[in-house]
């Protein structure tokens, strides 16, 4: 939740840079990334490394791969961008799959990788 909310905050405040909104809205934009980050991550993620716990899977991609699926699908069903042409939010759903990808890599550092180490 915490990458997401840093990478869409540094995103957003620079592309804010010579536009008409202001900063602050970065922050908000940011915000409520991070929310939808918690809910997905609740809803979706949890269960899934519980799943690939039960299945021994223990590899970063299974993870980054579980991160990239709601990504695609939160932009292709909500549309939260507005109707946009299927390139405009294709480019929303790698965006979302980046910050996603980037926060599944700190979940299973700190869930699978780390508790790994500790027990070896």
């Amino acid at each position: 939740m915490l990458t997401v909310f840093v990478v869409t905050f540094v995103v957003a405040a620079i592309d804010s840079i010579g536009s008409d909104y202001p900063a602050g809205i970065s922050l908000m934009i940011a915000f409520v990334a991070a929310v939808v980050a918690l809910i997905i991550m609740i809803v979706w993620a949890i269960p899934v490394h519980m799943l690939l716990q039960k299945y021994n899977q223990s590899n970063v991609a299974w993870y980054i791969l579980a991160a990239v699926i709601p990504s695609f699908a939160f932009i292709y069903i909500f549309k939260p961008f507005g109707h946009d042409t299927n390139l405009d939010m294709l480019k929303q759903a790698l965006f979302c799959s980046f910050a996603g990808g980037l926060g599944a890599i700190g979940f299973w550092f700190i869930t699978v990788y780390r508790q790994r180490i500790t027990r070896s």
